[in-house]
């Protein structure tokens, strides 16, 4: 709680504003959660994570949308997972000598870990955090002894969290097996047994996999990707060194990394990690070290998921966010370390405290400093340029952040320095999709309407360009009944791709009333405010909408 008292005064940054204002308002009903509608803005179409749609509509309940209560609960949870995370040292090795100082050591550890910000600073970020409590919780009463039908019952329900907040989270059944097998030592051969033991993660993943299906139409869900960018299998390999470099020396941090380590050194310096790795792990089985081996396998388990991001979003190959799940095992492991050099060597209790107590507060410092960078857009975006090698991401993000300042200037020259790099269509849509807005706010319509169409040859699919292109050729026609019409065919191509923004559904209505069409205007107004538009575009739509009623009633009595 120390180390994230300072992300309490953060504001949203990144993709907030694009769940709470564009997406949070499609889940209207219980139904909608469990079966995510379609058509969702910019909503990834492989997600399904209803545990994190529902903390989203707490957090926005109880805060009245205000970032404080979105940050609060994540650093709550997160607190919560550190302490999940103790407990289960103390259940895996807490009862042998040095025990509960190892304990002590895996749940500091995780809770200072400075990898850890991305996921705990950033509101966005709490999928893995959620699902990382799910799962740890779920392993605690799995290793506990408990009557059959109440093992399954608890079993089902946190494992069915973890699932529901994040796919990653499949890793517990593997988890679980390996712990039966390696730490409990069990060997028995009863298939009715195991059968009776994973009853509970068994339908809880079939109740998923059902809900899963339902809502996504396939198991797996369909996620783009740019076909301008390829990877190979070299980059799955750098990946795993950028993995373990994070974990390892937590410095250097990126919200964005767009670049892996693909030099014939660096690969040959991770084939060697990776040797390493598997050499330690098949010499401490021939010890009998099956605690070691499962902390070991861990991390490669729940990493492992996160690789087929090289090629599912090989824009952005690898993320911080990711290892939230893995550095469980890494500081489970570096407990279960101390713990067993204070009990082969039982006068180093001290030096290991003050050992761990130097990492710990080190650890903090890194991980309170680091928080400050997800304070605002301005703030993670210029760190974030700092880093990047060959991406006009975070140039474009930080022009976008310097725009919603009022800095036009220096929002502007950001945006030229994006178009030099390298970006994906989804980067140049958006790019010349700002410039058209700043155009527009100089009232240089001919300029703006020039900048949207460019955005839409990048990407003639972007619902938020088609209602940018129609309020320029709106306003640069003069407001007539012939823009009305060509400016409303735009919307309504923008209507399909993005049903439920509330901005397009008040430009239609204009559009409409422009026509004298008050009949379907007041319908779209009306539409507008029931999917939540922001309070200051509400409070015209009302008045808008009030005119218009009264006008209607007018005519209708004449």
């Amino acid at each position: 709680m120390i180390a994230y008292a300072n992300s309490l005064t953060n504001g949203f940054v990144w993709d907030d504003r694009i769940i709470l204002t564009r997406q949070l308002v499609a889940f209207q009903s219980l139904g909608d959660v469990l079966l995510t509608p379609r058509d969702i803005p910019q909503y990834s179409p492989d997600y399904y994570r209803p545990v994190v749609i529902v903390s989203f509509l707490l957090d926005r309940a109880v805060g009245a949308g205000r970032p404080f209560a979105f940050h609060l609960s994540v650093v709550l949870a997160h607190g919560v997972v550190a302490a999940l995370v103790c407990w289960y040292a103390l259940q895996l090795f807490g009862s042998a000598a040095g025990g509960l100082l190892g304990a002590i050591a895996a749940g500091a550890g995780f809770a200072v870990h400075p990898v850890h910000s991305e996921s705990v600073a950033w509101t966005a970020g709490r999928s893995d955090v959620l699902a990382t409590g799910f799962l740890v919780a779920a392993l605690i009463a799995h290793a506990a002894h408990h009557p059959p039908l109440r093992r399954a019952l608890v079993l089902g329900a946190l494992v069915l969290g973890a699932l529901g907040a994040k796919e990653t989270a499949v890793a517990v059944i593997p988890l679980a097996l390996l712990f039966d097998v390696l730490v409990a030592g069990r060997r028995e051969r009863r298939l009715s047994w195991w059968l009776e033991r994973y009853a509970g993660i068994i339908v809880a993943g079939l109740v998923y996999a059902l809900l899963r299906r339902a809502a996504l139409g396939s198991f797996a869900g369909e996620a783009p990707s740019d076909p301008t960018m390829a990877r190979s299998a070299a980059d799955v390999l750098a990946a795993v060194a950028v993995y373990a470099g994070r974990l390892f020396w937590p410095v250097g941090l990126n919200a964005y990394i767009d670049s892996l380590p693909t030099s014939g050194f660096a690969l040959a310096g991770t084939a060697v990690l990776l040797a390493g790795w598997m050499a330690l792990v098949a010499w401490l089985w021939r010890r009998g070290e099956g605690m070691a081996v499962y902390l070991l396998a861990w991390i490669a388990v729940t990493i492992a998921p996160s690789l087929a991001i090289v090629w599912k979003i090989p824009e952005a190959p690898v993320a911080e966010r990711y290892l939230y799940l893995p550095s469980v095992g890494f500081c489970l492991l570096l407990g279960w370390v101390a713990q067993r050099v204070v009990a082969a060597w039982p006068r180093s209790r001290v030096a290991v405290a003050g050992t761990i107590a130097v990492i710990v507060v080190a650890a903090l410092v890194g991980t309170v400093s680091r928080n400050r960078v997800w304070h605002d857009d301005v703030s993670l975006w210029a760190d974030t340029a700092t880093k990047s090698r060959g991406s006009g991401f975070a140039f474009r993000n930080l022009g976008t952040a310097y725009q919603e300042r009022g800095q036009r200037e220096e929002a502007k020259q950001w945006f030229a320095r994006a178009l030099e790099r390298h970006n994906t269509r989804r980067g140049l849509q958006i790019t010349y999709n700002n410039l058209g807005t700043m155009a527009m706010q100089d009232q240089d319509f001919t300029a703006a309407e020039r900048y949207y169409r460019e955005a839409l040859k990048a990407n003639p699919s972007a619902a938020d360009t088609l209602f940018n292109l129609a309020l320029a050729v709106l306003q640069g026609g003069g407001r007539t009944a012939d823009a009305a019409r060509t400016a409303g065919d735009m919307l309504l191509q923008a209507e399909m791709l993005s049903p439920y923004d509330p901005d397009i559904q008040a430009a239609l209505g204009q559009t409409y009333a422009i026509r004298g069409d008050r009949e379907h205007a007041i319908a779209r107004l009306r539409r507008a405010l029931e999917l939540g538009a922001q309070p200051a575009t509400a409070e015209s739509i009302r008045n808008f909408l009030g005119e218009l009623e009264r006008e209607s009633a007018v005519g209708s009595r004449q």
